[in-house]
């Protein structure tokens, strides 16, 4: 028994610096790429803006994969924090129904791109602010949309819906794909823990750390996570406390959403939201490239 608890320390300690050094190198080897594909674009758009013009679909594609990449490293950084306990949420009045609503809009887009319709309906007609951390509440959106997406094939629909409920608010995610098999059921909401892949013929699909790092972020801003999976499809329900909220009685206002200060991207949810399509895109390539087989 003893042993076993040693060695199970022992590799949750070598997990955490395995975590922690990845992400170092991955946000290392980040800002090198940044820093030269912007020397390079200035460069160019100096000396040939013509030629800069029509490489504009490379640097795309560049920044794109970084985007991608910095959403690995952050999830790396939030699952190290998790496991030692210091994953706390920065806690500020949100205006949930606003800023979802914006995240929805290119979500939208990005699905019609993979061929998957994603319907949004927010029952609520004034905007109520509550107590959330800004990413975190972004992070749970789109972890639950890119789930209920890749497991979903062509043509199917996916529904987001984000009502009010006796007691709290609901934001609900639902798909038409398989449903989730047995093993990922008896394991849910634990890190490394794959989605089901239709096109894989049962295979985990990604890391295996969206529904674990959403279950986090839930748990601790109070929220609950639950989710129910059948053959006919996943539905995945978080209820949010109407604990402090605070209905706006007055005239509306914009939220305000971080910046992160980098001149290349526009806030932190927008960056947010394109590293998720740049996972769904790369998915739709890896699929069809499949299909042509």
């Amino acid at each position: 028994m003893n042993k076993s608890l040693e060695q199970q320390l022992y590799e949750e300690k070598q997990r955490g610096a395995l975590c922690s050094g990845l992400s170092h190198e991955i946000y290392q080897a980040l800002s090198a790429i940044r820093a030269s594909s912007g020397l390079l674009r200035q460069a160019m758009d100096k000396e040939s803006p013509q030629a800069c013009g029509q490489l504009g679909w490379v640097f795309e594609n560049i920044d794109q994969s970084t985007l991608r990449l910095s959403r690995v490293a952050e999830n790396l950084q939030d699952l190290l924090q998790a496991e030692r306990g210091t994953l706390v949420p920065r806690m500020e009045s949100l205006d949930l129904k606003s800023q979802y609503g914006e995240a929805m809009v290119l979500l939208a887009n990005g699905a019609k791109f993979y061929g998957v319709s994603l319907e949004w309906e927010c029952g609520l007609e004034k905007p109520l602010f509550l107590p959330a951390d800004s990413d975190w509440a972004d992070k749970i959106l789109l972890h639950l949309v890119t789930n209920a997406v890749l497991c979903s094939e062509r043509g199917q629909v996916v529904k987001v819906s984000f009502q009010s409920g006796e007691t709290s608010l609901v934001l609900t995610v639902e798909d038409q794909g398989p449903g989730l098999p047995d093993w990922v059921k008896e394991h849910l909401f634990e890190a490394f823990v794959g989605q089901y892949d239709p096109m894989g013929e049962g295979a985990a699909a990604g890391a295996g750390l969206g529904l674990y790092l959403a279950h986090m972020y839930a748990e601790a801003m109070g929220w609950t996570l639950e989710l129910n999976s059948s053959q006919r499809g996943t539905k995945a329900c978080v209820l949010i406390p109407f604990a402090q909220a605070e209905t706006l009685t007055g005239a509306a206002v914009e939220p305000m959403l971080r910046s992160d200060g980098r001149g290349w991207q526009e806030s932190v949810q927008r960056s947010r939201v394109l590293a998720e399509l740049g996972v769904w895109q790369a998915r739709k390539i890896t699929d069809e490239e499949q299909e042509s087989r």
